[in-house]
């Protein structure tokens, strides 16, 4: 299945940025080698934090039956260790510039030099918990409210509450959803979203912490698209699930919203290919809508954008990419998203939308720079 190959994948990479780790900053500290054994040990128990906990959990690896302090605690690590391997790459080049340009710098004793490596090793590993310890507070701290003012041709002003990514798992409860719902009610919409990536898990493990997404309500509606973790987390079971709670889920389909003006369409996500289930069409999302209506697509994955504009979308809305977590990490996430990241993109005539998410993936429990958020779209006619 694609989510074992891309866990795999995961694993070889981890395990490589635990080997730079070792070699460039544990290595040439003047440390006993039990001490080097001790961190060897460490280094690759955190690197295999993919397969162990696949070992834990079956092929549900990202949704085992384990305390939630655990799970944070394990995967804040995981994201310690890649910090660090990152720090330590830039001050390692730092080190290396210092040797290459400066003559006087590489006059000095062999053990000055180590001292200043060893310095530059401390802080950045210093840096880099000072790093996972202020975006593991601020991933786990509510979503805020964000609004976004969006034009589009329609007759009157309405407003869509979007939310994206919620990944209710071991360390989210029921009232931690409640907690989403009264915030969304609270915004008064006319219009709810929700794109993708609800759960990790099975329907027996989380389906009671999602229920209270039955108590959202809009006067047109709450619809929502599957994201890949809903296939990872078993489709079959989750969609009808989804639907008993008063989801309409939009597959490949739309609906004409005749009061608001606009045709909202839905896809379904690239994942759905690995485990059965139709692959995202818009064509056949948007196909037969109301002519002179303009379509809102509901898309998981913001790269679909490109078949979107083909088909004359006006606005899509998407989330997936978590907003790319931290700030600099985003010109990376971009590359593999089809440029988008998080908030309002224009391609063509189409305005594209990314939410960085409601909630986070407990298995890379960091933000920095990019918090989780509601967001509502005040839609407003085109100016004339």
């Amino acid at each position: 299945m694609g989510y074992i190959a891309n866990m795999r994948m995961m694993a070889l990479i981890s395990l490589a940025f635990a080997a730079y780790v070792f070699l460039r900053g544990v290595y040439p500290l003047a440390w006993k080698w039990p001490f080097k054994v001790l961190a060897v040990i460490v280094l690759l128990g955190v690197a295999c934090i993919f397969p162990v906990l696949r070992s834990m959990g079956g092929d549900l690896s990202f949704a085992p039956d384990l305390p939630g302090w655990f799970l944070l605690t394990y995967s804040g690590l995981y994201m310690l260790m890649l910090s660090f391997a990152g720090l330590l790459f830039a001050a390692c080049v730092v080190y290396d510039l210092l040797l290459l340009f400066i003559p006087r710098f590489r006059k000095r004793e062999r053990s000055q030099r180590r001292h200043l490596r060893t310095r530059l090793s401390g802080v950045s590993f210093a840096v880099a918990v000072l790093i996972c310890g202020i975006g593991m507070y601020e991933a786990l701290c509510p979503p805020r409210i964000r609004e976004v003012k969006l034009q589009l041709p329609v007759d009157k002003p309405f407003r869509i509450a979007l939310l994206s990514d919620l990944h209710v798992d071991f360390a989210k409860d029921a009232s931690t959803v409640r907690g989403w719902v009264r915030q969304t009610m609270q915004l008064r919409p006319d219009l709810i979203a929700i794109t993708g990536d609800f759960v990790d898990g099975s329907v027996r493990q989380r389906g009671n912490a999602l229920k209270p997404l039955a108590e959202l309500r809009a006067p047109f509606g709450v619809y929502a698209v599957p994201g890949n973790h809903e296939y990872y987390s078993g489709y079959g079971e989750w969609a009808p699930f989804l639907r008993s709670l008063g989801l309409r889920l939009l597959e490949n389909e739309h609906v004409t919203l005749s009061e608001l003006g606009v045709v909202l369409a839905g896809v379904t996500d690239p994942a759905a290919r690995g485990f059965g289930f139709e692959h995202p069409n818009v064509v056949k999302a948007t196909s037969g809508a109301s002519t002179g209506l303009p379509v809102i697509l509901l898309a998981h994955q913001p790269q679909l954008a490109r078949d979107a504009e083909r088909c004359g979308v006006a606005l899509q809305l998407s989330g997936h990419t978590h907003g790319g977590m931290i700030l600099p990490l985003c010109p990376l996430v971009a590359r593999f998203n089809a440029g988008y990241v998080f908030g309002l993109y224009r391609s063509g005539n189409m305005q594209v939308y990314v939410n960085p998410g409601t909630s986070l993936w407990t298995m890379m429990p960091l933000r920095l720079g990019v918090p989780s958020e509601i967001t509502l779209l005040q839609i407003e006619p085109t100016a004339q």
